[in-house]
């Protein structure tokens, strides 16, 4: 599989601090390469096609369709339960791929 972002994503992940962009990097690549068999620690079922990867507080939806991964949405999570503005955005986002 390979990945995508979506022009809004880029810049959040260039933002990011040095060790909070390693450790997205890492999940990413994790995921790449052995897809869901990753497991709930790293990944978890937001919707029909679309998953939250989990790299310590920072939060990638991603959309995978063909055989891709496309970024739709990132967030820093700072509570313990995910917004309904943040869904709605993340699949308002996946109908555009």
């Amino acid at each position: 599989m390979k990945t995508f972002y979506l022009e809004e994503i880029t810049s959040y992940v260039s933002s990011l601090s040095r060790q909070d962009g390693a450790r997205l990097r890492r999940i990413r690549q994790l995921f790449e390469t052995y897809g869901f068999q990753i497991g709930p620690k790293y990944i978890k079922k937001v919707a029909r096609n679309l998953w939250e990867l989990r790299a310590g507080n920072i939060r990638l939806f991603v959309c995978v369709k063909e055989n891709n991964i496309y970024g739709v949405h990132i967030i820093t999570k700072k509570s313990q339960k995910l917004s309904k503005n943040d869904i709605n955005l993340v699949i308002k986002r996946s109908k555009k791929i």
